[in-house]
């Protein structure tokens, strides 16, 4: 089953997209309030399931580490999210934007494997300011209800990028075509999504269909999880524990309404999350290729460096 759904859920994103391109075409979009249903739906299904592994690859890449190696990167962790919850609450606006470029790197890992630099970024790039460009008014709205009093500003920074984005990630897909005809394919359908969807229906078919599979099964094969049985339950305590603290944090927000509320909880837990997220990422990476531990700062750097500066 496993082996099934690692091997198909690039189509099944392919597919399910272009349902509801087709749909919306027809003049059949979801409502405001469905399309966070969907939204929260997906994150909590499929998006949490592959952060809430990082137990498991913090313990493996700090074993054989000194004692108390491990519980101290638990507490930068924690200090990570809390601090970015912090961030967001006291400067939206910063927090907005820095989770933008955060996703746009993030996301380009999606396709690693695949391109330089230049062109992974370009693909997360393009996945975060296409909405934009033709749903301005919608990306606005959610903007602002995300608390930052400088929607407009955003979107026209994102209207200038998308397109060279969305044209470098083209191009990076057109020479790999024969390699990897996949890739061309997916790019074609987040395209059009980003460009004919409602942005939060786009989000979540994206987040929850491609990026989170992708590095789920991923990380789960590193872990030797051989099962989605498997995973969902060695995920399901950790998913839990997210779930309480997020109700919790969402009672902590401004008196707002109701839609707000739940995209801010969603959008800045996600944000909060990331950023630890990634750092665990890159020092596993490190110690499956050798490397000490000491050098993770340094490395980080690089890798921000690389993905963000070119």
């Amino acid at each position: 089953m496993m082996a099934l759904a690692e091997r198909w859920h690039g189509r099944i994103f392919v597919a399910l997209t272009a349902l509801l391109i087709l749909g919306a075409l027809l003049g059949r979009q979801l409502d405001p309030s469905s399309a966070l249903v969907a939204l929260v739906a997906g994150v909590v299904l499929l998006g949490l399931p592959h952060g809430a592994l990082d137990p498991l690859v913090a313990n493996k890449a700090f074993a054989g580490q000194r004692p108390g190696s491990a519980a101290a990167f638990y507490g930068v962790y924690l200090a990570l999210v809390v601090g970015y919850w912090l961030l967001w609450s006291r400067c939206p606006t910063a927090g907005l934007s820095l989770f933008l470029l955060i996703a746009a790197f993030h996301f380009g890992s999606d396709w690693e494997p695949r391109g330089s630099a230049a062109t992974r970024c370009a693909y997360g790039l393009a996945i975060v300011t296409l909405p934009a460009t033709r749903f301005h008014a919608e990306v606005a709205s959610i903007y602002t209800m995300l608390g930052t009093g400088h929607a407009r500003e955003l979107i026209a920074v994102s209207r200038v990028l998308a397109p060279v984005a969305a044209c470098i990630a083209a191009a990076g897909a057109a020479m790999r075509f024969r390699q990897r005809a996949s890739d061309a394919v997916e790019l074609l359908a987040i395209v059009a999504g980003a460009l004919l969807l409602q942005p939060l229906v786009f989000f979540t078919c994206y987040f929850a269909l491609l990026h989170s599979p992708r590095h789920l099964f991923e990380t789960a094969e590193g872990l030797g999880l051989t099962s989605l049985r498997s995973i969902y339950r060695e995920t399901l305590p950790v998913v839990a524990a997210t779930l309480a603290l997020a109700a919790a944090a969402c009672f902590l927000l401004p008196h707002v309404g109701t839609n707000a509320r739940v995209l801010r909880t969603v959008f800045i837990g996600l944000a909060a999350l990331t950023v630890p997220h990634m750092l665990l990422d890159t020092f596993a990476g490190m110690r499956s290729d050798g490397n000490d531990g000491r050098k993770l700062g340094r490395s980080l750097g690089r890798t921000l460096g690389r993905g963000l500066g070119r």
